[in-house]
């Protein structure tokens, strides 16, 4: 557990693990902070890096969210009544929904052709992520995919692209590794949880002491 997520302080780290260890790594998956992926290139010379999928589907979640408002504002009354508030219901699995919110969802992508067009890209791209086994497949299939977006012509969906250029690489390289931060989130999941248990901490030290504990004991 470091001090913050500066580049160079990870690099400290990865060089208290040694040039061995470094170079026996393999893969590095973490999300699309460029700190994590410079350390990660200088000091992992044979390591795959790979985007967390996870972040990247909540980065287009958020990409929709955008469009949804964009097209809220610009929807006449009725529609607009019926977009709002529908941000949980077009960002969630749709199987996840419940029978109710279904044709709640129903009734929203019915009211704005534009966004149940941004809705149907949104689920195609969760089930590539899903799907799809290797690299070259999904270089096609993505290429594919963002030429659909282009034809939407929602600055919010072109800016996810332009995303998804500049990680290009790391985000071809899940399908071949199929790492995710899963368990990195997990353990963020309880250390948010131990600190609204203490109300706070006063420093790090005592934060870090109370973190190392709580998971030796698990």
């Amino acid at each position: 557990m470091l001090t913050d997520r500066r580049k160079e302080t990870l690099e400290a780290w990865l060089n208290d693990r040694g040039v061995a260890w470094c170079a026996a790594v393999e893969a590095c998956c973490a999300d699309m902070w460029d700190a994590y992926h410079l350390a990660a290139k200088a000091k992992l010379p044979n390591a795959r890096i790979v985007v967390d999928r996870f972040h990247l589907m909540k980065n287009l979640n958020e990409a929709l969210t955008a469009a949804r408002r964009t097209l809220q504002k610009q929807a006449d009354e009725q529609p607009k009544a019926v977009l709002k508030g529908s941000r949980w219901l077009l960002v969630k699995n749709r199987e996840t929904l419940t029978e109710e919110e279904q044709q709640t969802l129903q009734q929203v992508l019915a009211a704005s052709p534009e966004l149940n067009t941004c809705y149907q890209l949104k689920e195609e791209f969760r089930h590539l992520l899903d799907e799809t086994q290797d690299s070259q497949t999904a270089a096609a299939r993505l290429a594919t995919w963002m030429a659909k977006v282009r034809q939407t012509g929602l600055k919010s969906l072109l800016a996810f692209t332009n995303t998804m250029h500049n990680w290009w690489s790391a985000i071809l390289n899940y399908f071949d590794t199929h790492l995710t931060n899963g368990f990195a989130e997990g353990v963020n999941l309880k250390i948010k949880l131990l600190i609204r248990q203490a109300f706070g901490y006063r420093n790090f030290s005592s934060l870090r002491l109370h973190i190392l504990f709580a998971f030796s004991s698990t």
